[in-house]
């Protein structure tokens, strides 16, 4: 089962209102994330790393279907690992 973990040279920050950003300190590039990216990438850092844990984490969180959760969790990691902010673990 795939595990995603955060790239340790990316730093998170959250604002009040939300939503955060992301910093890849080697590259200087930065990502912003609304309400539900914070979420996952939030859940990612508390060590809830395989599509699964954070599809059930978001269901418990949020009003959507098992299906749009596993789309948005899916999507989310697919930009993520394309961007190396995260790692994918066999």
């Amino acid at each position: 089962m795939a595990r995603y973990e955060p790239d340790p040279r990316v730093n998170f920050t959250r604002f009040d209102e939300g939503e955060g950003v992301l910093l890849h300190l080697e590259t200087k590039s930065y990502y912003t994330l609304n309400a539900t990216g914070v979420f996952i990438w939030e859940q990612l850092e508390a060590g809830r790393r395989t599509i699964e844990e954070l599809v059930a984490a978001l269901l418990d969180h949020y009003e959507v279907t098992q299906e749009e959760a596993e789309r948005q969790v899916r999507a989310f990691l697919e930009e993520l690992e394309r961007e190396g902010l995260v790692e994918r673990k066999e």
